[in-house]
């Protein structure tokens, strides 16, 4: 009986559980992506664009530090 239980919990529970499909991204912000020439990430119906920056000459103690490290830009 004990395990009918807890089988019937996990069956009613599952949907609970399971992940709903991400939005559709709107026709404009794909404009966006195709006139910036660049992937995005839509999420939460937030459309953020990394963009790095090569006209970046960053030393550190004389040390040269690729734009990778924080030295990039995004739009949101």
């Amino acid at each position: 009986m004990t395990l009918r239980v807890v089988l019937l919990s996990l069956l009613i529970a599952c949907p609970a559980f399971a992940q709903t499909p991400a939005p559709a991204m709107p026709a404009d912000y794909a404009a966006v992506l195709q006139t910036l020439g660049r992937q995005g990430d839509f999420k939460d119906n937030v459309l953020k664009v990394n963009i790095p920056r090569a006209d970046l000459k960053v030393a550190v103690d004389g040390v040269a530090t690729p734009t990778p490290f924080g030295f990039g830009g995004w739009v949101a």
